[in-house]
């Protein structure tokens, strides 16, 4: 029972954590009474909390949006495999940013935009500024993410583009991710609905439209659970579950996130038996990867359902392995 109560200790101080796992008065009382948390009488009883992925948004947007935002924004395939110095500048900073070279990213797309401008390159001046704009968002600079990713939108809809358009959704996405991360709530909640009311009749159009509006409900899903409305959150993560294992098969990096999300969900919900449903899939699904990062997570938000349920023995089991693999 102690060291399933050290091991917890040991978790808080993890940057993994979406919400505190026990308050410490909580753990004093659950070890010196020694019995099950269900049992506890306490009126510092509570539940333990679950520990969530790390979500970087940019990244997690890479993974489940798989298109080429070079041909999405007008550029085709020969384009990028052009030896131009537009093209060759744009891709050292592609390649900067995902070294997390971000400062000379920043400077390679400047160079890039300069380019553009000289050659009047109206797609290149737009996929700098898409370049800029996501680069101010994988960074938190959210005002000059925001700025930029206006502009792209204003060129876009003043070339003509349509409003249902995959392009405009997408980067309207951002601005209501964006005016969430800023407390924003409001415009954020108009931004996600916008965003589900726009992709809603054209989802079925091709696997790009499909896969975005798995994202956006998965977006909105996280939105929706910071602001407490976990019944909504659980239809949405469902949702985007659901398109994730069509579009990209069950054996996944995102599934097994998508999974964890629902175990945490259902269980600030209470649903204890869906949460541990949901987090035992996840770590089967997690131990045929090849990339383990996540396991121990798993592990750990696993042993913290069946220590709530009062499954003592393998909490502890789960716990440690947790500690093993991740902490």
């Amino acid at each position: 029972m102690f060291k399933i109560a050290q091991i917890a200790c040991k978790l808080t101080q993890n940057h993994r954590i979406f919400y505190p796992i026990v308050q410490k008065t909580v753990l004093k009382q659950f070890i010196l009474q020694r019995v099950r948390l269900e049992n506890l009488r306490s009126p510092f009883n509570s539940k333990p909390k679950l520990l969530k992925i790390n979500w970087n948004p940019l990244v997690s947007f890479k993974v489940t949006f798989a298109l080429s935002i070079l041909t999405w924004l007008g550029f085709n395939k020969a384009d990028e495999e052009k030896d131009s110095e537009l093209i060759m500048t744009l891709k050292r900073a592609v390649l900067c940013t995902q070294r997390e070279q971000f400062e000379t990213a920043e400077q390679m797309l400047h160079l890039a935009l300069r380019i553009a401008q000289q050659q009047q390159d109206y797609q290149g001046i737009l996929y700098c500024y898409d370049l800029m704009a996501n680069l101010a968002f994988n960074t938190y600079d959210l005002d000059k993410a925001e700025k930029l990713f206006v502009n792209v939108l204003q060129l876009l809809l003043g070339d003509g583009t349509s409003e249902d358009d995959l392009k405009v959704i997408h980067i309207s996405l951002k601005l209501a991710r964006i005016c969430q991360l800023k407390a924003n709530i409001e415009r954020a909640d108009l931004g996600y609905r916008w965003c589900l009311e726009k992709i809603e009749h054209q989802r079925k159009v091709n696997e790009d439209s499909e896969i975005l509006y798995g994202v956006i409900n998965d977006w909105y899903a996280q939105y929706l659970l910071d602001v407490g409305d976990l019944p909504k959150a659980l239809v949405h993560l469902n949702e985007a579950y659901k398109v994730c294992t069509e579009t990209q098969g069950l054996k996944n990096e995102k599934s097994m996130l998508l999974l964890n999300d629902l175990g945490i969900t259902s269980f600030r919900a209470e649903d204890y038996e869906a949460a541990e449903k949901y987090l035992r899939e996840a770590l089967a699904l997690g131990n045929q990867l090849e990339d383990k990062t996540h396991l121990g997570v798993i592990h750990a938000n696993l042993g913290l359902i069946l220590l709530q349920k009062g499954v003592i023995n393998e909490a502890e089991k789960l716990c440690n392995t947790g500690r093993k693999l991740d902490f």
